[in-house]
């Protein structure tokens, strides 16, 4: 699938944001990536909307040992002031050992120059 350049870059570096966050455990961070009334999708779990829901859900994540996040985009597609992200992530505890990975879709919506994740769904490919 071929994917324009512009929005690709403009993902990989707001992931890059997210990352960061995640990785020095700022879930208030991680949180303002998302729009206002931005929802997480959780496996198991019902939405969360919201920035201040947002940021106890990834705060309760980081609190239960997950310390880093790996965010890799596979495709991206531009479509107007929204764009669509399907990616592959991986999740570690402390000491790098590999806790979960899998694939995630994201709807990002612009905002400004910016771009916030939006829709945030993802699912793991462990089993068990």
């Amino acid at each position: 699938m071929f994917t324009p350049a512009p929005i690709q870059d403009a993902i990989v570096a707001a992931n890059q944001q997210f990352m960061a966050a995640f990785n020095r455990g700022d879930s208030a961070g991680v949180a303002q990536l998302y729009t206002e009334d931005g929802q997480v999708l959780p496996p198991g779990m019902e939405p969360i909307t919201g920035r201040a829901g947002i940021q106890a859900f990834w705060q309760g994540a980081m609190d239960m040992g997950v310390k880093s996040a790996d965010l890799k985009t596979v495709e991206a597609t531009h479509l107007g002031d929204s764009a669509c992200e399907v990616g592959r992530f991986a999740l570690h505890a402390a000491d790098g050992s590999l806790l979960d990975q899998g694939k995630y879709v994201v709807i990002w919506k612009r905002h400004g120059s910016d771009w916030q994740l939006h829709r945030d769904i993802w699912n793991s490919s462990q089993s068990g």
